[in-house]
């Protein structure tokens, strides 16, 4: 299977829900024709489900007058598509987090962006009523609204879901002539820029992070050599001096700059190396002299520079306001 363990974070259902609690205070209010004076408000019920059911309902029940029946105004919504959204697609290594305990944040990857078509179907007795709703709905979508979720709980992170007004369709239909009207349906086609998230995981909180920087063996090579004095007539390495392997310096094979140095356990850096140095034979000192015979060494890159970065303070959550406290290290140290 695609995961290791089961997750459901009901996020369809939600959306469900978001989009119906938008249209569940419309009102149909009627007033007095001559005193304009209110009469009666009522709420518009809305329900879930797909206009087939309505508009049948309708139809068989012209009247609306058995024991069982509709009471219009009423609105009803439905998903009718779902399809990927790949102009919305982010990178698929970034991950939403949020504090679960002291030592461990919930955490996922970024969530894949899919839109969700809902239609919402308006039916009334009067041509009017529902001009009324419809009037209720059109000013908040330019074409579009938005509202904010908190899609995943575990995690805490809220996103703004846009939901567009596509587009809109009327229709009235008459019972014999004209004069008749059996029901007036407003259709809206609505389109939600929705998330899909994946499973949530509970890995450690990141307290320290180091960033080592090294150098380029391509552009300037390092060496870590060992030596001793079994060959050669020992002597004092300075920084900066030169160091070659060969007869002399004019036909020396190999050849760098002292970085440090450490007489205790004869552990010599040398940087900007050029050439190839050998074991067993011996390495010398421009300026100094100073000769041994190469033990062992290390071609790999120099580390330069070690950063050390915790927050402040060091016991500050995922949640909180917090600023971090960065110290800096050269390198080579010689040990």
């Amino acid at each position: 299977m695609l995961s290791n363990y089961h997750f459901y974070h009901r996020l369809t259902r939600k959306y469900v829900v978001v989009f119906g609690n938008m249209f569940n205070n419309i009102t149909l209010l009627k007033a007095n024709r001559d005193t304009n004076e209110e009469i009666e408000r009522t709420k518009v019920p809305i329900v879930f489900g797909p206009k087939e059911k309505y508009i049948t309902r309708t139809q068989s029940d012209p009247d609306l007058n058995k024991e069982i029946q509709i009471n219009l105004p009423v609105m009803s919504y439905d998903i009718t598509t779902v399809s990927y959204d790949p102009s919305r697609k982010q990178n698929s290594m970034l991950r939403v987090s949020g504090s679960d305990t002291t030592s461990r944040v919930a955490s996922q990857w970024q969530g894949v962006p899919y839109d969700l078509g809902f239609t919402l179907e308006i039916y009334a007795r009067h041509i009017d009523d529902a001009d009324q709703i419809v009037e209720q709905i059109f000013p908040y979508f330019t074409p579009d609204y938005s509202v904010t979720m908190e899609s995943v709980p575990e995690v805490g992170f809220k996103r703004d879901i846009p939901i567009i007004l596509n587009n809109v369709n009327r229709k009235i239909e008459y019972e014999g002539n004209f004069d008749s009207v059996r029901y007036v349906n407003w259709s809206l086609d609505f389109n939600m820029k929705a998330w899909y998230y994946g499973p949530v995981s509970t890995p450690k909180i990141i307290r320290t992070v180091f960033a080592n920087i090294y150098n380029d063996l391509s552009l300037q090579a390092g060496y870590i050599v060992r030596v001793n004095t079994v060959e050669g007539n020992g002597g004092i390495w300075k920084l900066d001096d030169m160091v070659y392997q060969g007869d002399n310096q004019e036909s020396a094979t190999a050849f760098g700059t002292v970085i440090a140095w450490n007489p205790l356990n004869g552990k010599l850096v040398i940087g900007g190396a050029q050439g190839q140095f050998k074991l067993d034979q011996i390495i010398r000192a421009v300026s100094t002299n100073a000769a041994y015979k190469i033990d062992s060494f290390d071609a790999s890159p120099l580390k330069l520079v070690e950063i050390k970065i915790v927050p402040d303070p060091i016991d500050a959550e995922p949640d909180d306001d917090y600023g971090y406290t960065t110290t800096i290290k050269e390198f080579p140290e010689v040990s």
